[in-house]
Protein backbone atom coordinates (compact mmCIF):
# COMPACT_ATOMS: atom_id res chain seq x y z
CA UNK A 1 0.00 0.00 0.00
CA UNK A 2 1.29 3.34 -0.95
CA UNK A 3 0.85 6.20 1.67
CA UNK A 4 0.10 9.32 0.94
CA UNK A 5 -0.48 12.77 2.73
CA UNK A 6 -1.81 16.17 0.82
CA UNK A 7 -0.39 19.41 1.83
CA UNK A 8 -2.95 21.84 -0.11
CA UNK A 9 -3.64 25.90 -0.13
CA UNK A 10 -7.38 24.59 -1.21
CA UNK A 11 -8.75 22.03 1.63
CA UNK A 12 -11.61 21.54 -1.13
CA UNK A 13 -9.49 20.38 -3.64
CA UNK A 14 -6.57 18.06 -1.46
CA UNK A 15 -10.35 16.64 -0.11
CA UNK A 16 -11.41 15.82 -4.07
CA UNK A 17 -7.84 14.46 -4.87
CA UNK A 18 -8.11 12.51 -2.10
CA UNK A 19 -11.31 11.16 -2.81
CA UNK A 20 -9.55 10.02 -6.47
CA UNK A 21 -6.89 8.52 -5.29
CA UNK A 22 -8.52 6.70 -2.23
CA UNK A 23 -10.72 4.68 -4.94
CA UNK A 24 -7.70 2.77 -6.06
CA UNK A 25 -6.84 -0.47 -3.83
CA UNK A 26 -3.23 -0.01 -3.43
CA UNK A 27 -3.11 3.97 -2.57
CA UNK A 28 -4.20 5.23 0.47
CA UNK A 29 -4.45 9.07 1.39
CA UNK A 30 -3.24 9.12 5.20
CA UNK A 31 -4.09 13.16 5.43
CA UNK A 32 -5.20 16.17 3.87
CA UNK A 33 -3.97 19.66 5.31
CA UNK A 34 -3.09 22.97 4.64
CA UNK A 35 -0.93 23.93 6.92
CA UNK A 36 2.88 23.71 6.18
CA UNK A 37 3.58 24.59 9.83
CA UNK A 38 1.97 20.72 10.47
CA UNK A 39 4.09 18.94 7.74
CA UNK A 40 6.98 17.44 9.99
CA UNK A 41 4.55 16.14 12.56
CA UNK A 42 2.73 14.14 10.06
CA UNK A 43 5.48 12.87 8.22
CA UNK A 44 6.72 11.98 11.96
CA UNK A 45 3.79 10.59 13.19
CA UNK A 46 2.13 8.69 9.91
CA UNK A 47 5.36 7.70 7.66
CA UNK A 48 3.74 8.44 4.14
CA UNK A 49 5.73 7.09 1.44
CA UNK A 50 4.72 10.30 -0.89
CA UNK A 51 3.68 13.93 0.00
CA UNK A 52 1.53 15.76 -2.47
CA UNK A 53 2.83 19.18 -2.02
CA UNK A 54 1.00 22.11 -4.06
CA UNK A 55 3.68 25.02 -5.27
CA UNK A 56 2.26 27.84 -3.72
CA UNK A 57 0.65 27.32 -0.09
CA UNK A 58 -0.52 30.66 1.36
CA UNK A 59 2.70 32.83 1.78
CA UNK A 60 4.76 29.84 1.43
CA UNK A 61 6.69 28.81 -1.52
CA UNK A 62 6.10 25.40 -1.93
CA UNK A 63 9.66 24.48 -3.79
CA UNK A 64 11.25 26.00 -0.45
CA UNK A 65 8.95 23.05 1.59
CA UNK A 66 10.58 20.20 -1.18
CA UNK A 67 13.77 21.83 -0.93
CA UNK A 68 14.27 21.55 2.79
CA UNK A 69 11.74 18.69 3.59
CA UNK A 70 13.40 16.67 0.74
CA UNK A 71 16.99 16.35 2.26
CA UNK A 72 15.79 16.07 5.98
CA UNK A 73 13.49 13.15 4.88
CA UNK A 74 14.97 11.50 2.17
CA UNK A 75 12.83 8.07 2.14
CA UNK A 76 9.89 10.40 1.52
CA UNK A 77 8.98 11.69 -2.48
CA UNK A 78 7.56 14.57 -2.66
CA UNK A 79 5.16 15.60 -6.18
CA UNK A 80 4.75 18.60 -6.58
CA UNK A 81 0.89 20.21 -7.64
CA UNK A 82 0.50 22.92 -9.65
CA UNK A 83 -2.23 25.02 -11.63
CA UNK A 84 0.32 26.31 -13.94
CA UNK A 85 1.82 24.17 -16.19
CA UNK A 86 4.85 26.39 -16.31
CA UNK A 87 8.48 24.93 -17.57
CA UNK A 88 9.97 27.02 -15.31
CA UNK A 89 8.14 25.59 -12.37
CA UNK A 90 9.03 22.23 -13.73
CA UNK A 91 12.38 22.88 -13.75
CA UNK A 92 12.72 24.07 -10.05
CA UNK A 93 10.63 21.76 -8.69
CA UNK A 94 13.11 19.00 -10.23
CA UNK A 95 15.92 20.96 -9.15
CA UNK A 96 14.98 21.43 -5.41
CA UNK A 97 14.30 17.96 -5.07
CA UNK A 98 11.00 16.70 -6.20
CA UNK A 99 10.60 13.55 -8.07
CA UNK A 100 7.64 14.35 -10.00
CA UNK A 101 5.22 17.52 -11.44
CA UNK A 102 1.35 17.22 -11.68
CA UNK A 103 -0.95 19.69 -12.78
CA UNK A 104 -4.57 20.55 -11.06
CA UNK A 105 -6.26 20.08 -14.41
CA UNK A 106 -4.29 16.29 -14.88
CA UNK A 107 -6.84 13.24 -15.77
CA UNK A 108 -7.30 10.84 -13.30
CA UNK A 109 -5.70 8.44 -15.09
CA UNK A 110 -2.54 10.77 -15.26
CA UNK A 111 -2.53 11.64 -11.56
CA UNK A 112 -2.48 7.77 -10.18
CA UNK A 113 -0.59 6.83 -12.75
CA UNK A 114 2.11 8.90 -11.64
CA UNK A 115 2.02 8.65 -7.76
CA UNK A 116 2.56 4.75 -8.90
CA UNK A 117 5.41 5.72 -10.80
CA UNK A 118 7.50 7.50 -8.38
CA UNK A 119 6.54 5.23 -5.97
CA UNK A 120 7.58 2.28 -7.67
CA UNK A 121 10.35 3.47 -9.19
CA UNK A 122 11.99 5.31 -6.61
CA UNK A 123 11.53 1.77 -4.87
CA UNK A 124 13.93 0.30 -7.75
CA UNK A 125 11.14 -2.21 -8.55
CA UNK A 126 11.20 -3.83 -12.12
CA UNK A 127 8.15 -2.06 -13.46
CA UNK A 128 6.66 -0.49 -16.55
CA UNK A 129 6.01 2.49 -14.97
CA UNK A 130 8.53 5.36 -15.02
CA UNK A 131 8.58 9.04 -14.50
CA UNK A 132 7.62 11.60 -17.23
CA UNK A 133 10.94 12.55 -18.44
CA UNK A 134 12.57 15.02 -16.33
CA UNK A 135 13.38 18.81 -18.11
CA UNK A 136 16.58 18.23 -19.30
CA UNK A 137 17.97 20.95 -21.43
CA UNK A 138 18.98 20.29 -24.90
CA UNK A 139 22.75 20.96 -24.08
CA UNK A 140 22.18 18.45 -20.49
CA UNK A 141 21.03 15.81 -23.07
CA UNK A 142 23.70 15.83 -25.44
CA UNK A 143 26.54 16.28 -22.46
CA UNK A 144 24.54 13.24 -21.19
CA UNK A 145 25.11 11.20 -24.45
CA UNK A 146 28.51 12.30 -23.86
CA UNK A 147 29.05 10.68 -20.69
CA UNK A 148 27.05 7.20 -21.65
CA UNK A 149 29.76 6.98 -24.20
CA UNK A 150 32.16 7.28 -21.77
CA UNK A 151 33.78 10.71 -22.91
CA UNK A 152 36.03 12.71 -19.73
CA UNK A 153 34.79 16.18 -19.03
CA UNK A 154 37.64 17.72 -21.00
CA UNK A 155 36.74 15.58 -23.85
CA UNK A 156 32.75 17.40 -23.49
CA UNK A 157 34.44 20.70 -23.64
CA UNK A 158 36.39 20.56 -26.18
CA UNK A 159 33.47 18.91 -28.28
CA UNK A 160 30.73 21.80 -27.16
CA UNK A 161 33.58 24.56 -27.21
CA UNK A 162 32.15 25.26 -23.23
CA UNK A 163 34.70 25.42 -20.22
CA UNK A 164 35.61 22.42 -18.29
CA UNK A 165 33.83 24.20 -15.54
CA UNK A 166 30.87 24.91 -17.50
CA UNK A 167 30.20 21.50 -18.52
CA UNK A 168 30.75 20.15 -14.43
CA UNK A 169 28.32 22.35 -13.92
CA UNK A 170 26.31 20.97 -16.23
CA UNK A 171 26.61 17.54 -15.51
CA UNK A 172 25.47 17.93 -11.51
CA UNK A 173 22.51 19.43 -12.72
CA UNK A 174 21.36 16.86 -14.39
CA UNK A 175 22.38 14.20 -11.93
CA UNK A 176 20.02 16.61 -9.71
CA UNK A 177 17.36 16.50 -12.28
CA UNK A 178 17.61 12.97 -12.53
CA UNK A 179 17.73 12.03 -9.07
CA UNK A 180 20.51 10.42 -8.76
CA UNK A 181 23.99 10.39 -7.32
CA UNK A 182 26.77 9.62 -10.12
CA UNK A 183 27.52 9.93 -13.83
CA UNK A 184 26.68 5.86 -14.15
CA UNK A 185 23.33 6.45 -12.27
CA UNK A 186 22.39 9.55 -14.82
CA UNK A 187 22.75 6.88 -17.55
CA UNK A 188 20.69 4.33 -16.71
CA UNK A 189 18.01 6.76 -15.32
CA UNK A 190 18.54 8.44 -19.28
CA UNK A 191 18.41 5.08 -20.96
CA UNK A 192 15.38 4.18 -18.78
CA UNK A 193 13.69 7.85 -19.56
CA UNK A 194 14.29 7.09 -23.07
CA UNK A 195 16.49 9.83 -23.40
CA UNK A 196 19.05 8.19 -24.72
CA UNK A 197 19.48 4.99 -26.71
CA UNK A 198 21.34 1.63 -24.49
CA UNK A 199 23.52 1.33 -27.95
CA UNK A 200 24.88 4.67 -27.89
CA UNK A 201 26.59 3.81 -24.32
CA UNK A 202 30.02 2.74 -23.77
CA UNK A 203 30.41 2.47 -20.23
Amino acid sequence: MVKIIILDDHELFGHGVAKIIEAEDDLSVLKVFTDPNLLTHYIKTLQPNIVLCDIKIKDVNGLNIVKTYSKKYPNVKFIMLSGYNLEEYKIKAYENGAVGFILKDESTDKLVDGIRAVYYFNQNLKHDMVLAKPLLSDQEKEILRMIAKDMKNQEISEALFISKRTVEYHITKLIRKLGVESRLGAVIKGIKLGIIEESETKI
